[in-house]
C-alpha cells in the first residue's frame, strides 16, 4: 500500500506542476509524470529505509518525503529545460 501511495503522490505533484507551469517550452506531461513517479518512489522508499521500516510501510514522514523529492526532481527538470532553451 505504501509504495502505491508514494507513486500516486508523485503523479499528483507532477500533474499540479504541469497545470501551473505548462507552456510551449515546458516538458510534456508524460515526461513530468515519469519524473513524478520516480521522485515519489525514491522519496518514500528512502524514508522507509532510513526509519528502518518495511518497504511497503506508509506514514506521514514517508509521504512528505515522496512529495518533496518528486517536487525537487520536477523543479530540476524545469530549470534544465528552460536553461537549454536560452
Amino acid at each position: 500500500m505504501g509504495l502505491f501511495a508514494y507513486l500516486v503522490a508523485g503523479v499528483i505533484v507532477a500533474g499540479l506542476v504541469w497545470f501551473v507551469r505548462h507552456g510551449p517550452s515546458y516538458p510534456r506531461l508524460v515526461t513530468l509524470l515519469v519524473f513524478g513517479l520516480v521522485g515519489g518512489a525514491v522519496g518514500g522508499l528512502a524514508s522507509n529505509i532510513v526509519q528502518g521500516e518495511s518497504v511497503d510501510h506508509l506514514d506521514g514522514i514517508g509521504f512528505t518525503a515522496a512529495v518533496l523529492v518528486a517536487l525537487v526532481l520536477l523543479v530540476g527538470v524545469d530549470v534544465r529545460v528552460r536553461h537549454d532553451d536560452e
